[in-house]
């Protein structure tokens, strides 16, 4: 009796322990997916998948061994840029936690102690290392990207990493929206095309898509404008104001379905345009509601930054279609 009144405690703690270590386990997993956020991911598939259909629409046949070699470029540097933010930007993303909006601010599991950093920043260190592997791999198959690769990774890492740190001086949001808008549609018609030459519709579609990211930078910078001043994070929104930032916010998206209606009226575009200006009351929408913020800034900016990144996402989306219905004409 006395050997089985000792092995059942025994037995008991045994299961206690391995339904801690099982809860642990599963409670991190839970709070790296969140630190990894990626919902944001699906913007890279898209820019990936826009830049081949721009290349589909110049007569190239697609190579789908290069589509998800590009895609593996594109989205293991957007993992290292959120895991590198997440670290670097620890601070001051605690400092703004009350103000976190879907997409500004972080994920929050660093500073909440979800996680140690540790973990983002090596993370961050081995996608910056799968991204240089693929690079390798997609220079093989089209010489270009080498440069393209190498200029991207450098500008990506140092976007948050010191010592340049490129987000708090002014140029972080043109940078990365350089990045995001236009390198990455020109990998996926880079390893598409072998990049003999640029359409003008490319160049075009993409510097424009940059000024649309630029504006929905300056969104997601709104809420921290308090918590990056005070650590010394000198965003645009932090430099110029409030209220001069959002004129430039309204000034980029206005400015940029400008020029696509000026390009569709000038036949640049050709068919493809055809749905790009069902964008146009959600740009409306969101200079209506910047203005909106500057006499209630107790509000949430959650909407806005919603409706900023709906804004981008939709109009990617919106050429997506335009130059795929026009492949199957």
């Amino acid at each position: 009796m006395k050997s089985k009144n000792k092995v059942f405690p025994q037995s008991s703690r045994s299961q206690g322990f391995s339904s801690f270590c099982r809860t642990g386990f599963i409670a991190k997993a839970g709070a790296f997916i969140r630190l990894t956020r990626p919902f944001f991911l699906l913007g890279g598939v898209l820019l990936n998948l826009l830049g081949t259909s721009i290349a589909l629409s110049t007569g190239v046949t697609i190579d789908l061994a290069s589509l998800l070699l590009g895609q593996l470029l594109v989205t293991s540097i957007q993992l290292m840029v959120h895991y590198s933010n997440e670290y670097y930007d620890r601070e001051v993303d605690q400092a703004g936690d009350a103000n976190r909006t879907w997409f500004s601010g972080g994920s929050g599991v660093l500073p909440r102690g979800a996680l140690p950093p540790w973990v983002a920043l090596r993370a961050a260190q081995v996608c910056a290392g799968t991204s240089f592997v693929t690079l390798v791999f997609a220079s093989i198959r089209t010489p270009v990207m080498g440069f393209i690769g190498v200029l991207v990774l450098f500008a990506a890492w140092f976007y948050s990493a010191p010592p340049l740190r490129l987000v708090s001086t002014g140029w972080g949001e043109l940078t990365a929206s350089i990045i995001v808008a236009f390198f990455v549609p020109l990998t996926g018609f880079a390893l598409q095309s072998g990049l003999s030459s640029l359409p003008l519709s490319f160049i075009i579609v993409c510097l424009v898509l940059v000024l649309i990211h630029m504006g929905m930078m300056i969104t997601f910078e709104l809420p921290d404008v308090g918590s990056d001043a005070a650590f010394g994070k000198r965003t645009l929104a932090v430099r110029l104001g409030i209220k001069r930032v959002a004129w430039l916010h309204n000034g980029l998206i206005a400015g940029a379905f400008i020029i696509y209606g000026g390009m569709a009226l000038l036949g640049t575009f050709g068919t493809s345009a055809r749905f790009i200006f069902l964008a146009v009351p959600l740009v409306v929408w969101q200079a209506i509601r910047i203005f909106w913020h500057l006499r209630h800034r107790e509000v949430s900016f959650k909407w806005l930054t919603l409706g900023a990144a709906s804004l981008f996402g939709l109009s990617v989306f919106l050429w997506l279609a335009g130059f795929f219905t026009c492949l199957n004409k």
